[in-house]
C-alpha cells in the first residue's frame, strides 16, 4: 500500500459527505492527507453551446458555482477534523478523473459514496462507485448514504 494522500470524490451530495467523512477517519488512523476531487462533468454539446453566444453558458456557471458551494462546505469539515487536505477541480468523467487524481497523488485509497440511484436515474447519470469497481488501481471504499 502507498503512503499517499487519500483522495475522495465529492460532489456535495449526501454520499460524498459520507464518504468525506469516512476519508477523515482513514486519514487519523493513518497519518495520511486528503486530496478531495469535485469533478465537473459539462456535456459536450453544453460546452459547444457557451461559444455561440450569451446566456448560453448558464450551465458552466452553474457547474463553477456547486464547484465553490462544494469547496467551502468541506473546508469547514476539514478544517474542523485537524487533516491535511487539498482540493482540485478537474472536468471530465468522474471515473476517469478519479482515476487519474489517484495516481498523481499515489493514493493510499479512493473513498466515494454510493448514492443509490436506480432505474433511469441511474441509467442516465452513470454509477461512479461501479465505474470504480472496475476501474481503480487503488484501494476503493465506498460509503453508503446514510439511512
Amino acid at each position: 500500500m502507498s503512503d499517499g494522500a487519500i483522495v475522495v470524490g465529492f460532489d456535495g451530495s449526501v454520499g460524498s459527505h459520507a464518504a468525506l467523512f469516512a476519508a477523515i477517519d482513514l486519514a487519523c488512523a493513518t497519518r495520511r492527507s486528503v486530496a478531495v476531487v469535485h469533478v465537473e462533468h459539462i456535456q459536450p454539446i453544453v460546452a459547444a453551446g457557451a461559444a455561440m453566444g450569451p446566456g448560453s453558458g448558464a450551465m458552466i456557471e452553474a457547474e463553477h458555482a456547486l464547484a465553490e458551494v462544494c469547496r467551502r462546505d468541506y473546508a469547514q469539515i476539514l478544517d474542523a477534523a485537524d487533516v491535511r487536505w487539498t482540493f482540485e477541480v478537474r472536468h471530465g468523467k468522474a471515473v476517469d478523473e478519479l482515476v487519474d487524481a489517484a495516481a498523481e497523488h499515489t493514493a493510499s485509497y479512493i473513498v466515494v459514496g454510493r448514492h443509490g440511484h436506480h432505474g433511469l436515474t441511474r441509467l442516465l447519470a452513470g454509477s461512479v462507485s461501479q465505474g470504480l469497481l472496475h476501474h481503480a488501481r487503488h484501494p476503493l471504499l465506498i460509503t453508503p448514504p446514510p439511512p
